[in-house]
């Protein structure tokens, strides 16, 4: 055999090593890349998501401040805004059924919390004013005529009465992550599971296996918390997501419309 023929063949076994050597990196490297791949499609969905969410909470806001602070309006307000991230089909009934979806998982998987109109505030500058048309009368903090009102500060809220007539709300919300894989990986690393043993995320070995099968929560966002077991069975892993907004109210602010916590009895008249 020449030596052309034996350097012919040496570069030949050399090529088919480097080959197999390449092949195998891949193998090594590809899982890896794959997941990244499917991170970087979650976040997208995660900032879509919050920017959807911030649209969706200015738009519960607008609601509420022409109709008395409504909870009821406000949430409505809400799951229209939230309807995008239900939406499979760009048609009407695609539409109704995504706002349907929105209003139905929004019982469980939303809050809204009136930071402003406070308690202190309803107090300060809230009074009864009669609506024949109803014939009751409505504890209110007056909107008509703003800049002809004393500009005096409430004693309990230390405010006037045009940052009175300021809504105020923040909205949590659960997202549920839907990427395959990288959806779990989010869900421990935010909700900090603890006690999981030597395996990994991914390990059997339970932290406290009657509750959370996969490891407990250390620091859990319990309107989004799910038990791990559930969510394996389901594939729902929600990350808390919040937004808030500040809009001046068109209508006058009801004390027994918003939080239950600022509710004030109806008066009617006997």
């Amino acid at each position: 055999m020449s030596d052309i023929d034996k350097t012919a063949r040496r570069r030949s076994a050399l090529k088919i090593r480097q080959l197999g050597q390449a092949m195998t990196e891949f193998l090594v490297i590809a899982p890896l890349l794959l997941f990244f791949c499917f991170g970087t499609i979650q976040f997208v969905l995660l900032y879509q998501a919050k920017s959807t969410l911030d649209v969706a909470v200015l738009e519960a806001a607008r609601e509420g401040a022409v109709n008395h602070g409504s909870m009821t309006a406000m949430q409505a307000g809400l799951a229209r805004g939230l309807a995008p991230l239900y939406a499979r089909r760009a048609t009407v009934e695609g539409v109704q059924a995504a706002q349907s979806k929105a209003a139905v998982d929004l019982v469980t998987a939303s809050q809204i919390n009136i930071v402003s109109p406070t308690p202190a505030m309803i107090s300060d500058f809230a009074r009864p004013r009669y609506y024949p048309e109803e014939g009751a009368y409505e504890v209110e903090i007056p909107n008509d005529t703003l800049m002809y009102r004393s500009s005096a500060l409430g004693s309990a809220s230390g405010v006037d009465i045009q940052d009175a007539n300021l809504l105020k709300i923040r909205v949590h919300y659960c997202y549920n992550m839907y990427v395959p894989l990288v959806n779990k990986v989010i869900y421990y690393v935010t909700n900090v599971i603890g006690t999981i043993g030597t395996g990994g995320i991914l390990t059997r070995e339970p932290g406290d296996y009657i509750e959370y099968p996969y490891g407990e929560p250390q620091h859990p966002d319990f309107l989004c918390k799910v038990k791990l077991a559930d969510g394996m069975a389901t594939d729902r892993w929600p990350l808390p997501l919040e937004s808030e907004v500040i809009v001046r109210m068109q209508s006058p602010y009801r004390s027994q419309s918003g939080d239950v916590t600022q509710n004030t009895a109806r008066l009617r008249t006997p």
